[in-house]
This record gives structure tokens, sequence and C-alpha cells, in this order.
């Protein structure tokens, strides 16, 4: 076995990192498609008033003058929205922060501190200034018979830019919907993970033995007494002690294989001393041999109880009961696979819950001293009880069952087992929900350009679509043909976001669990609610073509 040391820093946030670059690069996701929608109704703002500021230069307005009029326009807008987004940030974290569960940070407290509200409100003024100067730049090109006589119409050529732009957003959306819905899916798989026991009425407290005085007869004593208390406390029905619950990491142990076909290896599994009532209290069946009893004492036959994981891997189409690990220790029993923390990890690559191979001791068999203490320096076993009455009130009752063997020894913690198996997933419902309100929203700012295309197109060709109708053509062609700009961007970003997918979901394969990562049903539902929403986002303003008056139309001509 291989130790090594790490910066704290790093020990702390490691598995954080991959979660926080995510989310960044979501975030990011999200800025682009904002600068594109900034950059996509500047143009449509300069381009409307290009007779004005024709007018203006004909009258002696230099152009230097009129860049800096946009510029002061563009910087007031960056400001507010800059401030107005550090309040939303700021309102946002402390929602974030009373969702989260207690300890769940590795610092202290996070705040928005002077040098995050600077490069927020930094970043938001280039982008701001600089997606929303980039249109104005054709003001310098002005040609002053042209632009009088153009009464601000829109050109071919400026659609063509906003629909590059708006297909660039789509494509990032469909890239950030799939994502999430992938990310969904992964957290529903590990959800419904059976257990493998029965969590309900099950209540746990944790204790640290990590102390002098917990020798082996010390801490047989402290057990056995501390049970029988908890035992006689009305309404439980079972008690016991673990070093290790599921759901939580279990400690890696090495173990030779004395039989079957890697006899002689030395391996490592997952590892915890337990006491005779803990697969009772639990309710983990037995699938073969029996369990631990109060006569597998120190002194008597050395005997162990694996896993189902266990028994398929060294095992395979053999009857482990009446077999040996260590030589000399008995395999006495084989009981079902338990979900898991991974942390620990047996395999780096592991979901974050799994049911890996394990094996369990009794808690009577830990005779050597010195490796007790080290399982108590960096584990606090957990008493168990199982009731059939309400938990409130057991806590106590607890504890004095506890005192009652060391009045010193109090409990660190009291969980019930389902906040337990909840708290264990708390990161991954986090990012998920994160990453679905970042998608939801570049879906929203998607569904904006494409409203915002169509209804300028709206707008500028009211004259023209008149027009047309008046020399014949339906409500219906004059609605698609008015709507077919916005339908095609979405189309051309549906595309791209697919081809783009290809790349980004294979990066995600190391987060995925129980769901491939070109997962049909959801790229279906993407290309489904992108279908949905760009319908909506064409036909609504194209409704106002119902509304446009023909006769009107060739009177104002």
């Amino acid at each position: 076995m291989t130790y090594y040391s790490v910066p704290l820093q790093k020990g702390e946030t490691d598995t954080l990192q991959p979660q926080a670059l995510a989310l960044m690069l979501a975030a990011g996701f999200i800025l682009l498609i904002a600068c594109a929608n900034l950059g996509g109704l500047t143009l449509v703002r300069v381009l409307r008033r290009h007779a004005e500021i024709a007018t203006r230069v004909a009258l002696g307005a230099s152009h230097w003058q009129i860049q800096r009029q946009l510029w002061i326009e563009n910087l007031l807008l960056a400001v507010i929205g800059g401030t107005i987004g550090i309040g939303v940030g700021l309102l946002a974290l402390r929602g974030l922060l009373l969702l989260l569960p207690e300890h769940f940070l590795p610092v202290a407290s996070v705040s928005l501190d002077i040098r995050v509200l600077g490069f927020a409100f930094f970043l938001s003024l280039l982008t701001s200034v600089l997606f929303g100067m980039l249109p104005a730049l054709i003001t310098r090109k002005v040609d002053l018979r042209a632009s009088i006589a153009s009464r601000g119409l829109i050109t071919v050529g400026s659609v063509r830019v906003r629909q590059g732009l708006i297909a660039g957003e789509v494509a990032l959306t469909v890239v950030l919907l799939a994502s999430a819905g992938l990310l969904i899916r992964t957290l529903i798989h590990l959800e419904t993970m059976p257990p493998g026991f029965n969590p309900d009425g099950v209540i746990t407290a944790k204790a640290s033995l990590d102390d002098a005085r917990y020798d082996p007869p010390a801490f047989r004593k402290l057990l056995n007494q501390s049970l029988a208390s908890m035992r006689e406390i009305p309404g439980v029905q079972s008690a016991a002690v673990g070093l290790s619950l599921p759901y939580e990491r279990a400690l890696l142990s090495g173990i030779t294989l004395s039989e079957g076909p890697e006899a002689g290896r030395l391996i490592t599994t997952n590892y915890a001393y337990v006491t005779p009532g803990y697969f009772n209290t639990l309710q983990i069946p037995v699938l073969a041999g029996r369990v631990f009893r109060d006569a597998d004492g120190p002194d008597k036959q050395q005997v162990v109880v694996i896993n189902q994981a266990f028994t398929r891997k060294f095992f395979p189409g053999m009857t482990p009961v009446g077999r040996y690990l260590d030589k000399d220790t008995l395999i006495v029993g084989v009981v079902a696979d338990t979900v898991m923390s991974s942390a620990s990890g047996l395999n780096a690559a592991a979901e974050p819950l799994t049911k890996e191979e394990a094996i369990y001791l009794p808690a009577a068999q830990m005779v050597d001293a010195k490796f007790l203490s080290i399982l108590h320096t960096w584990f606090q076993p957990s008493w168990i009880i199982r009731t059939a009455t309400p938990a409130e009130g057991l806590t106590g009752q607890m504890q004095r069952a506890l005192a009652s063997a060391d009045p010193n020894l109090p409990f660190s913690g009291f969980y019930d087992m389902k906040d337990l198996m909840a708290t264990t997933l708390a990161m991954q419902r986090i990012e998920v929900a994160l990453l679905a309100v970042m998608a939801s929203l570049a879906l929203l700012l998607s569904a904006v350009g494409i409203f915002a295309l169509v209804a300028n197109i709206v707008a500028q060709r009211t004259r023209e679509i008149g027009i047309r109708m008046a020399l014949g053509s339906t409500i219906q062609k004059a609605m698609i043909h008015t709507g077919a700009p916005g339908v095609r961007a979405s189309a051309l970003g549906l595309l791209v976001g697919l081809i783009l997918c290809v790349g980004v979901l294979r990066a995600m394969r190391s987060v995925l669990y129980g769901v491939g990562v070109y997962d049909v049903p959801t790229i279906l539902l993407v290309v489904l609610t992108l279908s949905a929403v760009t319908f909506l986002a064409t036909t609504v303003p194209t409704l106002r073509v119902a509304r446009i008056d023909p006769a009107k139309i060739l009177r104002e001509e």
C-alpha cells in the first residue's frame, strides 16, 4: 500500500473541482448566448437609426461624435445591467446557501467579496460594450442617400447576421440542454438504486472512539453495555453497531484469498466490523450460511461474512460458505449487496454510489489494539436502532443509554437513515439543479432571440407584407414567409448543436452513470423541446401579420 501527501487545499477541493469547472463552462455558454442576443439587438437598433445617423452626418456631425454617442449609450446600459446582475447574484447566492446541507462546503462561509464583484462587474462592462459596439461600427460606412431613402428598413445582410447569431445561441443551448438531461438521468439512476436494506425506522448516531481508553476489552464492554441499554428503550426493536453504514465510505483493507481461482492473492476490499444484530437491524437479506452470533468471541474461530459482489468476483460458480480467507478466517455467511459510497475508491472510475465487494468481521474479534486504534482515528462507528415508533425523543434516550456505559462519551450527531441517504447525493442534486437552471435560461434567451428576429422582420416589412397581400398573397403564406428566417436559424443551430454534442458529451463520460453518452430519449427530448420553443417564438410575432390592413398600406403609399 502506498501513502502520499497532498496540499490541504487540493485535498479539500479535488472532489469539487470537476463540478465547479463544468458549471463555469455552462456559465460561459450563457454569457456567449447573452452576448449574441446583445449583438443582434444592437444591430437592429443601429439599423433603425441609420436614417437618423445619416441625417446627422449630413448636417456636419463627425463619425467620432456618432461613435461616442453610441459608446456612451452602450456603457450606460452595461452599468445598469451589471449593477442589476450583481444584485441578483447576491440574492441567488443567499438562496443557494440556504438550500445547501449543513457542513456541505469545505469552507466556513462563501461570500461575493470585492474580487468577485469587481470581476463580474468588469466582465459585464467589457462584454456589453464590446458586443454592443461591434454592430455600431457599420455607422462608419454610412451611405447618406441610401440611408435616408431606406427609411430604416432591414437588409438581407443584417437578417443573415442575426440568423447566424441565433444559430450560435441555439447550438450552445442544445449542448446545455443535453448535458443537463444526461445529468438528470444519472441522478435518477443513482436515486433509484435498490439500497439492499430497509431504511424505514432506522436512526443512527456516531461517537468518536479515538481514545487510548478504548483498547479491545474496553471496546467490547462499551458495545455490550450500550447496546443492552438501547434495546430496553420502549419502541426499539433492535440495536447494533457498525464501523460504517450503507451509503457511507467504507474502510479499505488488505486480505489474502486462501481459496478460489485467485488463491494466494492479496486483495484490497471494503471492510467493516459489526455487532451480531447489525444485519437484522438494517434488514439486510442473508443469502447463504449465517450471520454473527454472540458466541463469535475473541477466543473463538475467526469468522467473516462476505457480500454477494465479493462472491461473484472471487468465488464465481462456487459456494463460499465454509471456505477461508487469510488462511484461518472462516467464511460463515453471504449477505446481499448494499449501496455504499465509492469515495475511497476500489475503482477510481466507479459511480458515486456503487455495490462493491465487502467483508464484515465481528466487532468482538477486533483484538489487535494498534489496528483498532488506527480504525478509530479515521472512522467514527455508528450505533443503529430500528424503531416502529416516531423518532422524537429517542435521541435523548440513546444518549443516556451510551452514558450508562461511559458517562464521558457523547454522540457527535444523530441521523435518520433516509436523511443520510439523501445527503450522499447532495452534490449531484445541486449540480443538476444549477445546470438545469442554466439550460433553462439558455433556452429562454434563445427563444427571446428568435422572437426578436421575427418580430423585427414583421415590424420592418409591414409595408412589403401589406403590398403582397394586396396583390393576392394569403395571410398564411405571409406568416410562413415572415417566420421562415427564425425557423431556418433555429434548425441550423440545432444541427450544429448536435454536432457539438458528439465531442462535449463524450467528455462527460466520467460523470454519467446508468445512462449512455448519446442517450436517444434525452437527445430526442432536446430536439422536441427546441422545436416547440421555436414554433412558439416564431408563431406569436407572426400573428401580427393577420392584423395588417393592405388597403391602409396602399393609401399610405
